[in-house]
């Protein structure tokens, strides 16, 4: 697998991370358009977007490519983050919108940062 694809894959990663994230904001701060019927879907494809971006670069880095050790640090960081997500699910339902918003909006950066150090080792 090429690194333009694992670029491609995380930038839509990212951007679903992204736009969900401020879906989530925006339904925290505008109650009119709460609905968790929606911010479940979408906490659903951020969430499976970002497992299969992480499972791709599992499955790259063990074919010997030349994607880099930090690229692969990153891709596992998100799933330790995505680990604590789920095992705070229940304390995060106080404040739904607001805590997922966030939590989307810091794997998106992570993304971004995954995104970046393409090709980098650690020495």
């Amino acid at each position: 697998m090429e690194t333009s694809t694992l670029n491609f894959i995380g930038t839509v990663s990212a951007t679903i991370c992204g736009i969900s994230g401020f879906m989530m904001l925006a339904m925290n701060f505008i109650k009119k358009y709460q609905s968790k019927k929606i911010g479940n879907n979408l906490i659903f494809a951020s969430v499976i977007s970002l497992i299969i971006q992480s499972l791709l670069v599992s499955y790259t880095y063990t074919i010997n490519e030349n994607i880099g050790s930090f690229y692969l640090f990153y891709a596992v960081v998100v799933l330790f983050t995505l680990t604590f997500l789920y095992v705070y699910r229940f304390q995060m339902n106080e404040k739904y919108y607001l805590y997922w918003g966030i939590a989307l909006l810091y794997l998106m950066g992570l993304e971004m940062r995954t995104i970046d150090t393409i090709g980098e080792y650690l020495n």
